[in-house]
């Protein structure tokens, strides 16, 4: 009797201790767009991370994202000791779970090379035929795949702050086999890489690049949420995002900043506030209150000459009420502290409001 209390007791903490609670991140949609929350850099122990492919599903899961990409390295497999080399085990272990979760799980793989840098391969068929010691056979492989390819943490190629292409890199892209480049990875973030990819209409990714737990790598480098590629998606489906990177449509996320061409970005943030009308009170002073439907917070500072109207700050799903400079017109404009438009450029935008 006592063996049958204990194991259901056992099985009870079980169960407790696997419950899961997710972390929903809210963003509206914009018209004809689904906002996809996407992480297309990750590992698990069939390279050299250190997380079983189905726990990856979970933890996107719990971290509010609608899509990931196993990406495990073709050339580094440090547990393979212990487990058969199988490029596609990641995603082969991982696609039953991701598709009882609703997670949008994208058949991916790493070429890592020394020279002329990692490149993911996303939307693949068959990462063993990818692998390849001359890395632009590689390449070309995943591009008759159908691959997406992507240059990760360009910090390699800029050595020293030394010349920005390798001419190897600057091969590859004339002749379009990589068509993305990460501006955030990890903890780091590339300003150069940023402007490169405005200027060469490259498509943003922001990602973990992860190899431990999610909620380890988010508590040692004390962040809220992970980095995100967010996708403007027209239909919520791997197909959806795949044309949603082909057209360039993505922006990146990154400790509550938010870095993409201004039409996107200035997109997103204008669906996400609401403005009240302008009251006056018995002295006639004016005031309005303007509220945040999403969970990204923002900062906007006056750019009015005078600089007499004070900055809003706006965290996630918060309102505020602020008083107008006396003088001010219905028309005010503003610049949003986290939201980039180039390395040195923020948005800036004309809120305009109405009198009662």
């Amino acid at each position: 009797m006592k063996n049958a209390f204990f194991g259901c007791l056992l099985m009870l903490i079980a169960l407790v201790t696997h419950s899961q609670t997710r972390k929903n991140f809210y963003i509206p949609d914009l018209n004809g767009y689904r906002i996809l929350k996407c992480d297309l850099h990750i590992h698990t122990t069939f390279s050299d991370g250190v997380v079983w492919p189905t726990e990856r599903v979970e933890e996107a899961w719990n971290d509010g994202l609608d899509a990931i990409a196993i990406t495990d390295h073709l050339e580094y497999t440090p547990h393979s000791n212990y487990l058969k080399v199988d490029h596609n085990a990641g995603y082969d272990i991982a696609k039953g779970i991701a598709a009882q979760k609703d997670i949008l799980l994208i058949h991916g793989t790493e070429i890592t090379k020394k020279m002329p840098g990692h490149f993911n391969a996303l939307f693949i068929k068959d990462a063993t035929k990818i692998a390849n010691d001359d890395y632009k056979k590689a390449i070309e492989e995943a591009n008759k795949q159908g691959a997406f390819v992507i240059l990760n943490h360009p910090r390699e190629a800029v050595p020293n702050g030394g010349e920005w292409w390798y001419k190897e890199l600057d091969e590859l892209f004339r002749e379009n086999l990589f068509q993305g480049i990460e501006i955030f990875n990890w903890n780091d973030y590339y300003p150069r890489a940023f402007d490169w990819a405005l200027n060469k209409n490259m498509t943003i990714f922001s990602a973990t690049d992860i190899h431990n737990e999610s909620a380890l790598y988010l508590s040692q480098l004390h962040m809220a949420r992970r980095p995100m590629t967010l996708v403007f998606a027209r239909e919520r489906s791997i197909d959806g995002i795949k044309e949603a990177l082909i057209a360039g449509r993505t922006v990146g996320f990154f400790r509550n900043v938010i870095y993409g061409k201004e039409e996107l970005v200035k997109e997103l943030f204008l669906k996400s506030i609401q403005i009240g009308k302008i009251h006056h009170d018995i002295s006639r002073n004016a005031s309005v209150s303007i509220s945040n439907t999403s969970d990204i917070p923002y900062i906007l500072n006056p750019m009015n000459q005078d600089k007499s109207s004070a900055s809003i700050q706006l965290g996630a799903k918060e309102s505020a009420i602020f008083a107008l400079p006396s003088d001010s017109t219905s028309i005010l404009e503003y610049e949003v502290e986290n939201v980039m438009i180039r390395s040195n450029e923020k948005l800036k935008i004309k809120l305009t409001f109405i009198k009662d």
